[in-house]
């Protein structure tokens, strides 16, 4: 038992470190923060309406930016190395193949986490630059767009002096940057006189991101299930299908649930994402209660573990190659 726990301790945190050193992982964190700190100057014509479009839109970055980011990292992770004969190597040593695809989604899961932290906080900044209607609290975006110019310029200096990894390390400081630029500037206000801190937060995004957070995963279970049989492209294709089905799923399927076999077993066997996607609660100024936080996190729990259950009984009944 120690010595499988060691092994899968040992393989997911190696399937952390190869996925955050893939130039995509970094492309695309970077890019859906920079594109969310820059949402209060490209919506225009908001109405007075600026805090509802950046949180909405900067949630469709987080929910849109997973997939792919999951997708991506379970074929780099789990396809190319049952292709390239990496998984034949670690399998031929005393590791079982449930040790393998689980540590491999462990280590996967555990990136995700990270880009979700990272844009929960991007979001937070950005729809508090348009706390105020009309104006823009310039020290919030400032400080999130410069948390990402620095930690390149950090990596890239890591990178020029001490041969360290530039892809990894300006994942890792992106994270470090941000967190020190959303504590930084809110004990400020928007005039950068002290404040209570997070006086000028719309709290409510936390929850939502959560929510968010917990699709991507369940998203990230479904890759790595489709990872063992199918490429990258395939892979990307059916992850957004079935996200596309699911968002739609009330609609297409849940009124005729009751009578129709076919859009009964649909309905139920496709995740619904309206449950992890609030927009409508959110543009209503209704909180999320903790009560439906604990209910949606089971039902993502109970759908994750059953995906994962179908792609290790695939990943099974693969072959392997040296």
């Amino acid at each position: 038992m120690r010595l499988r726990a060691n092994q899968y301790i040992a393989l997911a945190g190696l399937t952390a470190l190869e996925t955050i050193r893939q130039p995509i992982c970094l492309i695309l964190t970077a890019s859906c923060i920079v594109f969310i700190g820059i949402l209060p100057v490209v919506l225009t014509h908001s109405l007075g309406e600026s805090a509802r479009l950046v949180s909405h839109s900067a949630l469709a970055f987080h929910f849109v930016g997973g997939l792919i980011l999951g997708g991506y990292a379970a074929c780099a992770s789990l396809t190319h190395e049952i292709r390239r004969g990496t998984a034949a190597a670690v399998l031929s040593k005393p590791v079982e193949r449930t040790t393998f695809f689980l540590s491999k989604f462990a280590g996967i899961a555990m990136v995700v986490v990270l880009f979700s932290v990272a844009l929960t906080l991007a979001s937070l900044l950005s729809v508090r630059t348009v706390y105020d209607p009309y104006t823009l609290d310039l020290y919030s975006q400032v400080a999130l767009l410069a948390s990402v110019a620095l930690a390149f310029a950090a990596a890239g200096l890591l990178n020029y002096t001490l041969r360290r990894p530039f892809c990894s390390n300006a994942f890792v400081l992106t994270l470090a940057f941000l967190l020190v630029a959303f504590i930084s500037v809110n004990f400020l206000d928007a005039q950068g006189k002290p404040a209570p801190f997070g006086s000028r937060l719309d709290w409510d995004l936390l929850p939502a991101n959560t929510l968010v957070g917990m699709g991507i995963l369940v998203l990230a279970g479904i890759s790595v299930g489709l990872a063992t049989r199918l490429d990258m492209v395939a892979t990307l294709t059916i992850c957004s299908i079935v996200f596309l089905l699911g968002l739609m799923s009330d609609y297409l399927f849940g009124r005729a649930a009751d009578d129709n076999l076919i859009a009964f077993i649909l309905y139920y066997a496709l995740p619904n994402w309206q449950n992890f996607w609030v927009i409508d609660a959110l543009a209503e100024e209704k909180s999320v209660s903790a009560t439906y936080l604990l209910t949606v996190g089971q039902y993502g729990l109970l759908y994750l573990a059953g995906v994962l259950c179908l792609g290790l009984l695939a990943f099974k009944k693969v072959e392997v190659r040296a």
